[in-house]
């Protein structure tokens, strides 16, 4: 069944708290403080209630063994294919750190259903050990300088549904390295712009409750490769001008490996496009744009030596 924005909103908080799927839907609407109507709670619960029962969502840590920890499975967590199991793919962790994934821009609460579910596959495919998001991990639509559509989430529900989508991330990648990029920074940038102080605003792992074991920086180096995500050229042409091997996201329509042989060295320059559902409003001004976001991930392998882009199967 197709659901509203509203009733979608809904939906993943019910997921998230499967012990309110018992509730009745009066009871949530008092509850859930998510002011949807009535009705919305009502289709939104008999969605939750169907879904559940086709998946097991009531499985959780278990604090005293290492064999536990098994990641919860939702609508939005598929299982991984006849190849994996998800008890076995959520317990391992230890993945070769030679190896890393780097996952595109995500725009919660726009990241596309299925999209970080292929990504862990292609991380126990590949085994990489190191995981590296490529910035602008959140959106926000709802407080960027742009005009607003009415009929968008405002502030609080586009914050509260794109922590909840998170939650998804956080337990497919316990530990990992966020890029900070434009769309991450517009809170601090607001700050300015009003002239608050910084020492006013949390930081970004604070806001989002992220665990403590993902890092937010404006840049990473592991290898001699750079990681950054991006802002006026592409990763080719920030690899040629600073003579190091790079990977940036920020450029949804691009994705792609490209090399530069010198006479003293040979770097590349590595480019993901998006994570993201660009069928949704906020991505409504790219609509009469001939390119569109290319769904991709970047691997690099072998202490730096081998990058791969894959595109995701759609």
């Amino acid at each position: 069944m197709k659901l509203t924005k509203k009733q979608k909103l809904i939906y993943d908080w019910l997921i998230s708290k499967p012990g309110y799927l018992k509730k009745s839907a009066d009871k949530l609407c008092e509850i859930s403080n998510l002011y949807g109507s009535l009705k919305d709670h009502e289709i939104a619960l008999k969605e939750a209630r169907s879904d559940s029962k086709k998946v097991n969502i009531l499985v959780t840590n278990q604090p005293n063994s290492k064999d536990n920890g098994i990641i919860s499975i939702s609508k939005n967590i598929k299982s991984f294919g006849t190849e994996y199991h998800p008890k076995d793919v959520a317990f391992k962790e230890k993945f070769n750190k030679d190896n890393v994934i780097f996952i595109a821009d995500l725009h919660a609460p726009h990241i596309l259903d299925g999209y970080l579910d292929w990504c862990k596959e292609l991380q126990i495919k590949y085994d990489c050990g190191t995981v590296i998001f490529s910035g602008d991990i959140i959106d926000g639509g709802a407080w960027n300088y742009h005009e607003k559509n009415p009929d968008s989430l405002g502030v609080k529900d586009e914050l509260y549904a794109a922590k909840e989508q998170l939650k998804v991330a956080y337990k497919l990648f316990p530990k990992a390295t966020v890029l900070l990029g434009n769309h991450d920074l517009l809170i601090s940038r607001k700050a300015k712009t009003i002239g608050l102080s910084q020492k006013f605003i949390k930081n970004l792992s604070t806001i989002l409750d992220a665990p403590k074991t993902w890092d937010f920086v404006h840049e990473y180096k592991k290898d001699n490769v750079l990681y950054k995500h991006g802002a006026i050229g592409d990763a080719f042409k920030a690899a040629v001008e600073s003579r190091i091997s790079t990977c940036q996201g920020h450029f949804h329509a691009k994705s792609f490996v490209q090399w530069s042989v010198s006479e003293k060295d040979a770097i590349f320059g590595l480019q993901v496009g998006g994570g993201f559902d660009r069928d949704q409003m906020a991505f409504d001004y790219a609509k009469p744009f001939h390119k569109k976001p290319i769904i991709s991930c970047g691997l690099i392998l072998d202490k730096g030596h081998t990058p791969i882009v894959k595109i995701m199967p759609l």
